[in-house]
Parts: C-alpha cells; structure tokens; sequence
C-alpha cells in the first residue's frame, strides 16, 4: 500500500508539472508541428533506453562474477526492472539499492557481498556522471555563463553528498573501530524494529535470538569491507570490464534525449544534452521528492531551452520523462508480476539460484 502511494504521489506531481508545461508551451505551430515528428528517431531513442538497461544488467552480472558467483541474465533483469520501479518512485533514487541487495542475498549472494556489488555500482556510476558531465563542459565553454547562473547550487550539493558518502565508505572500509560502531547502531534498530514489527521480520537475517542477529550483521559487514580487497586480487578484469559497461550505459542513457531532439527536426546537438543529462542526473540524485517529479521537468526546461524553440520545449520535455522516467514504471511492475508467478516469495526458492564458484 505504502509503494502504491509513493507511485501515485511521483506521478500526480510530475503529471501535473507536464500539464502545465504543455498548456504554457503549445501552440498552433506546435499543433502543425506534430505530424512532422520522426518516428524512426522516437524508436532509436527507446533502443538507446533498451541498450543501456543491458548495460547495466550485464555490468551486475560481471561484477558479481568478480566476487565469485555466476547469476543467470533473466533473474538480474527482473532485479533490474524491480530496482528501476524502487529509484523512479523514492527520493534520490535511494529504493533501488535495498530492493537489488535484497534480490541479490535471496538469489545466493552473501548479504556482505550484495552489498559490496552495490556499492561498487553506484562508485563506478558517481565517477563516470562526472567524468563525462565535466569532459562535456569543456566542449561547450559557450554556455558557461549561463551554467553557473543556473546550476551552480544543485550541482554543488550533488558533490558535497557524493564526498560525504564516499567518506562514509572510506571509513567503514578501513576504520574497524568506526565500522563496528556503525553495526552496533544498525543491529540495534534493526533488533528493535524487528521485535515491534512483524513486516520488519523479512528484513531479519534468520536468527532467533538479539545475539545472534547482531553477530550476523556484524559478520555480514566484515563481508562486505573485504568486498574491495577481493575486488582488488581477484576481480581487477571485472571491475575493468564493469567499468567500460558503465561508460557505455551513461553514453547510451544520456544519448536518449539528443535522438528525441532529432525526432523534432533539430540538431542532436550531443555535448550539450552530453552536459545537460549529467546535470539532470546530479540534480535527481538528491534526495528531495520521489522520481524527482517537477524538479526533473523544470531543470529540463531551464536547461533544454537554449537548444529548443519554445513552442516545441513542452512536447520534448515530455518525450523526455516517457522514456526515461515513466517506462520504468510498467516495466517494474512487469517485472514484479512475473516474479510473483514465478513463486518467489516469503519462504520459496529463487527460480534463479546463484552459482557460487
């Protein structure tokens, strides 16, 4: 019930900026302007969408295989599509990291190493947005200017929260003292979450007593921290390769809106959408309203309308979030329906088991 009013909620605020957008923007020039719209340019836009899911996909397959386990394509698809419903409906995307942790621990992995993958992820995706938002700010110095009016403050709380968790991860790594006093905390909310609740009960790791609970937690985080020295010895060709699937998922996903601008008669003009899809992803990172709905359509328009003509900023925009944003929707709701058929529930084996070489 909770997940269903965070979808609505995500949809009625985005649904509603849209709205407004389209009733401020069209025009008759608009109107005529529609039956001009390439429809071979909408289908690349949605196979440069498609690739960069497979990307993404394979790049969990290969770093799982780094640490030693082998998971079938299919189930890392429905945990994709599962993870995509979880970021497009909870602020800063945060839901997908705990529902891939969780597909991944049910599926073979130590909870220790599911969290290492993860974690590893999102490293490889902060550094990659950034790389190459910065190498598309220098191809386009023209817009500076208008930059630094516009996007300086999100931009800028995007990179105090990314080195503030990066420190956080540091320190859990390669302090013990600090790592253990981050268990106790988490062993302790998690105890007492569980005795209270009986939805929380999921969540615990199997044991019958506080004690045992807590020393779980506590040697599943020992896992994890040994998740980057193993990284490290045995998965150096993994991380490489799950680099360069990175590299080719964030070129594909932020490619999507220059193939939109192309299916309304206009330039690709592929630096600047290069700089403005790192800045959008940045700015959706921030954990401030589900989806980022509204802030994501108003930072698009800021941004789009040095490219766009004003009668056709609305109907891009909205192009925009259909593909990019409204898609993982139905998909991860597929995903979810086919994961109910499939029996895995509460108490039943993964139709997908991990193999752990």
């Amino acid at each position: 019930m909770r997940s269903r009013g965070w979808i609505l909620l995500s949809l009625l605020l985005s649904g509603a900026t849209l709205t407004v957008l389209l009733a401020v923007t069209f025009t008759p020039e608009t109107r005529a302007y529609l039956g001009e719209v390439s429809v071979a340019a909408l289908f690349l836009a949605l196979g440069l969408r498609a690739a960069a899911i497979v990307c993404r996909i394979a790049r969990i397959r290969v770093l799982c295989g780094g640490l030693g386990y082998t998971m079938p394509f299919r189930g890392l698809a429905e945990l994709q599509f599962l993870s995509l419903l979880a970021g497009s409906i909870t602020p800063g995307q945060v839901g997908g990291e705990p529902v891939r942790i969780h597909r991944l621990s049910r599926s073979g992995l130590a909870i220790g190493d599911a969290v290492a993958v993860v974690v590893a992820e999102r490293v490889l995706d902060l550094a990659v947005v950034v790389a190459l938002t910065l190498a598309a700010l220098l191809a386009v110095r023209h817009l500076w200017g208008y930059l630094a009016a516009t996007v300086l403050y999100p931009v800028a709380a995007f990179l105090l929260l990314a080195l503030g968790l990066l420190l956080a991860l540091i320190l859990l790594i390669h302090r013990p003292s600090f790592r253990r006093r981050a268990v106790d905390g988490v062993a302790a909310r998690v105890i007492d979450r569980c005795s209270r609740s009986r939805r929380w009960l999921r969540f615990c790791p199997g044991a019958g007593t506080a004690s045992s609970l807590a020393e779980r937690i506590s040697r599943e985080a020992e896992t994890f921290a040994a998740g980057p020295s193993r990284f490290a010895r045995a998965g150096r060709r993994a991380i490489g390769g799950a680099l360069t699937l990175t590299v080719l998922e964030w070129t594909l996903y932020f490619s999507v809106s220059s193939a939109l601008l192309v299916a309304l008669g206009l330039p690709p003009s592929l630096p600047e959408s290069l700089l403005f899809q790192g800045v959008l992803q940045m700015v959706a990172t921030i954990p401030l309203i589900p989806g980022s709905s509204g802030i994501a359509e108003i930072g698009a328009v800021t941004l789009y309308r040095q490219l766009v003509p004003a009668y056709l900023l609305g109907i891009f925009v909205v192009l925009w979030r259909l593909t990019l944003y409204y898609l993982n929707i139905p998909l991860g709701l597929l995903a979810g329906v086919l994961a109910a058929k499939e029996g895995i529930g509460e108490g039943e084996a993964d139709p997908y088991p991990t193999e752990n070489l």
